[in-house]
């Protein structure tokens, strides 16, 4: 089971978000992908998700081409995600946002449910224990009766990280899973995002927070300006000095960047406040 993407692009009009990228994403691994911002990271995601509409190349699960099919399709073979922005179900349960990841599969099912009660009890003993042991392993347990827009902000991301793993996906798609994240939150997730490899998934994590992916990432795609510019190892990422150039720049950029500045208080008449 390997994730291709081949000779990738996304255009909006003229502007090219994406621009001929290829790459393999393997299983019983942790895969980031990283860049400046505006460099194409999230793009990637939701073309694989099929949020956004591929303008070239292809996408490819195991020899399925996921490129062009619904986006019920694409989870349907396996792809799961979260979002930059959390989108729970926030008058439901903690508990319901997850038992409601089963129904798409078991529609089918319903009538026997209903005709059947032993059946439905049965049916719903299997979802209740696969939804109560992946709260439990995110420590959410507790919270399973509460409504989901009650929990803190850090509880919400991983009750949607949880909510991802319910139908156990071939591909954990994972949008800048630390955003908002405090400290301690952010060490917490790093710890359990560590305990999500498994010869059947692929798990792609697209995040800034450097630490986190330095230590939790297997293998690293460095995006910029929608090119691969680079990947590698966290070490070999870290020993480039492509990366180093886009991320921070030169010594001749840092001192532009501060001669410029200076020129500029100069012509507004802002005086440097010396320090004592």
């Amino acid at each position: 089971m390997t994730l291709i993407f081949e000779k990738l692009r996304k255009q909006y009009g003229s502007h090219v978000a994406i621009d001929d990228v290829s790459t393999r994403f393997e299983p019983g691994l942790i895969h980031g992908i990283i860049g400046p911002n505006g460099a194409g990271k999230s793009t990637l995601i939701n073309m694989t998700a099929g949020s956004y509409i591929v303008s070239g190349g292809e996408i490819s699960l195991d020899s399925k081409v996921l490129s062009g099919l619904k986006k019920y399709q694409i989870a349907n073979a396996g792809v799961a995600r979260t979002y930059q922005n959390i989108r729970l179900f926030d008058q439901m349960t903690v508990l319901e946002n997850l038992e409601v990841c089963f129904y798409p599969s078991q529609i089918g099912q319903v009538w026997g449910e209903i005709f059947w009660p032993p059946f439905a009890q049965k049916r719903l003993r299997m979802r209740r224990e696969v939804c109560m042991e992946l709260l439990s392993f995110f420590d959410l347990q507790h919270h399973a009766d509460a409504e989901a827009g009650s929990l803190p902000y850090g509880r919400q991301r991983m009750l949607e990280i949880a909510r991802a793993l319910v139908m156990n996906p071939r591909v954990l798609l994972l949008d800048e899973p630390a955003a908002g994240l405090n400290h301690h939150e952010t060490a917490e997730l790093t710890a359990r995002l560590a305990t999500l490899r498994s010869p059947d998934r692929i798990v792609i994590v697209v995040e800034h927070d450097m630490d986190l992916v330095m230590s939790v990432c297997d293998r690293i795609v460095v995006m910029h300006h929608g090119k691969l510019l680079f990947q590698g190892t966290p070490a070999e990422v870290q020993a480039s000095s492509d990366v180093q150039l886009a991320y921070l720049g030169t010594g001749n950029d840092i001192d532009d960047i501060k001669t410029a500045a200076q020129n500029r208080r100069a012509q507004l008449g802002i005086r440097t406040r010396r320090r004592s």
